[in-house]
């Protein structure tokens, strides 16, 4: 009978231990999804608002057509953007906001570096 009690107190032992590792698992997984890269086309964006509108991509650019409205961090960063810029930004949940956004390409060039013809 000692043999029975030692035993079952062992497998209390261990399927506690094993239901805290599964906790503190869960636990980091939720931290890991807290941030995500948007990546897309500017619909609209607002300074005075801090908001935008972005036209998400997928794999071959045009089978998604959703559009979604981000309120950005700093909205200087939307002074500059137009229409059909493609971004890159990091969505956070803990704030709602979009942060480190930046423009990839400008509307109409190949090439961000090369600026528009203003006839």
């Amino acid at each position: 009978m000692p043999c029975c009690r030692l035993l079952i107190v062992l497998l209390l032992a261990l399927t506690a231990k094993s239901g805290q590792a599964v906790a503190l698992q869960i636990d980091s997984r939720d931290t890991a999804l807290n941030e995500y890269l948007v990546v897309g086309t500017v619909v609209w964006a607002h300074a005075g608002s801090s908001s935008i509108a972005i036209r998400g991509s997928s794999l071959l650019g045009y089978l998604r057509v959703r559009v979604r409205s981000y309120r950005v961090k700093q909205p200087s960063a939307l002074v500059d953007l137009r229409p059909g810029d493609a971004i890159t930004a990091v969505f956070s949940r803990r704030d709602g906001m979009l942060h480190r956004l930046r423009r990839v390409r400008s509307f109409g060039t190949s090439n961000p570096g090369i600026k528009r013809d203003s006839q």
